[in-house]
């Protein structure tokens, strides 16, 4: 077993034992931990009832992404050496951050707010706008806020579980405030020629990322990713704080 399948084994134990989802790891390896943390579910019992369309989408877009994406991404990491994909990983996560402070705002948490304008703008001067993550090295922790978690604080249900085509696991709630989060992240503001070209690559440097994790996947691959994002965005909402009342949860 290498180093990267060690590290990603030690992410599903803390999972599994219910730690916090925040902290210094950028976005992307929280993702990696939400597909690993299928480990802890019994997935057959998750309501699905949009399923049989899920599935077809699913087939979809795991054809595309063999064809073309994890091309893509192979390549990607073989051309680009890793302290440059990872100042890639960090202006993009840097760039998610306006998102996280709109929201840290309309969920009443404003001390956690400032703290990330205070982040957002030190990796934005000091981290060259956001390729070093210096406000990690001083103690300003990552967090992770959309308005899919808003949303869910107001009190509006999650709705079915849905795959969308090209995007993959998502829902109705998430869905919803996943466009709206286009509004707060800078890049759609970009002249036209550059938007697609930001926007590639970040989906390529997300996708890169993910190449170690699929490895650990294991069984009926449509259930596994499905509980896994589920389980996620259940933690996600509750800052890391596993629900004991959850059925689905296995201690």
């Amino acid at each position: 077993m290498n180093e990267s399948e060690n590290q990603l084994e030690g992410l599903l134990r803390g999972s599994c034992s219910r730690r916090k989802v925040y902290g210094r790891r950028a976005t992307l390896i929280i993702f990696i931990g939400s597909i690993l943390l299928g480990g802890c579910a019994q997935v057959e019992t998750r309501p699905d009832p949009l399923e049989p369309f899920n599935r077809q989408m699913f087939a979809f877009n795991d054809a595309v992404d063999r064809a073309i994406l994890k091309p893509v991404a192979k390549g990607y990491v073989k051309v680009l050496p890793a302290p440059v994909r990872t100042g890639v990983s960090n202006v993009f996560s840097n760039l998610r951050t306006p998102t996280t402070i709109i929201n840290q705002f309309l969920q009443g948490k404003p001390v956690e707010g400032l703290r990330d304008i205070t982040r957002f703008l030190v990796n934005s001067t000091v981290g060259i706008l956001g390729i070093f993550d210096v406000a990690s090295r001083s103690g300003l922790e990552k967090d992770v806020e959309d308005f899919g978690q808003t949303l869910a604080v107001w009190g509006v249900p999650a709705g079915p579980y849905l795959v969308v085509p090209f995007f993959g696991p998502s829902g109705f709630r998430d869905g919803a405030g996943d466009i709206a989060g286009l509004y707060t992240y800078p890049p759609t503001y970009a002249d036209d020629e550059w938007v697609y070209a930001l926007f590639a690559t970040d989906f390529i440097q997300q996708r890169a990322q993910l190449l170690d994790a699929e490895k650990l996947i294991s069984g009926d691959r449509y259930l596994f990713i499905r509980d896994a994002y589920l389980q996620r965005r259940e933690a996600l909402v509750r800052d890391g704080e596993a629900d004991e009342s959850d059925p689905f949860l296995d201690d």
